[in-house]
């Protein structure tokens, strides 16, 4: 079982939220409450916090874990400070909405100029069914026409995204890029 660590982004309660909770025979730790207004605080807050979780040998050794955080400069700031473990309903909000997560950046799927992308995947180098098997322009039509289908192909690729970018930082810390 895991706690949680609060106290917004007061340094003071975050400080002995974490004393506390360490004290106490959890299996890891994870952070949540309010962690500032952007990435940016997110990522302030974090370089102040991570810190205290090196202290001893019982902190350091147990898995940390962020509450409700999954777009992805903030994954790769909070996994430089020492974050283990997300959670977030962020890449499936997204995709029911009509955004999808490619290399390039996020794709407007409801964006008129997908009506005649015939053959185009959303992202070529990706390897998920809906990227194998369908193309913009009928993704587009589906997410138009409020069919349910197009929830499960937009989730199915936003999830594989979501995937492969935790395999490539999972290598990259094992490569000692991070």
């Amino acid at each position: 079982m895991y706690c949680v660590v609060h106290g917004g982004v007061d340094v003071e309660l975050r400080t002995k939220s974490v004393e506390y909770l360490t004290s106490l025979p959890f299996d890891g730790y994870a952070i949540g409450g309010s962690l500032g207004k952007n990435s940016n605080e997110l990522l302030e807050l974090l370089g102040w916090m991570m810190p205290m979780f090196d202290e001893t040998e019982q902190r350091r050794t147990k898995p940390r874990h962020l509450l409700g955080i999954a777009d992805e400069r903030s994954i790769l700031g909070a996994v430089s400070t020492g974050i283990d473990t997300f959670d977030s309903c962020y890449p499936t909000r997204l995709g029911r909405h009509g955004t999808l997560l490619t290399k390039e950046g996020r794709l407007n799927i409801k964006s008129g100029k997908h009506a005649r992308s015939y053959g185009i995947p959303i992202d070529k180098e990706c390897s998920c069914s809906t990227c194998q098997h369908y193309d913009r322009s009928y993704l587009w039509h589906l997410f138009k026409a409020n069919e349910p289908l197009y929830l499960q192909l937009a989730t199915l690729h936003n999830i594989q995204y979501m995937n492969d970018l935790m395999a490539q930082l999972r290598q990259d810390i094992l490569d000692g890029k991070i």
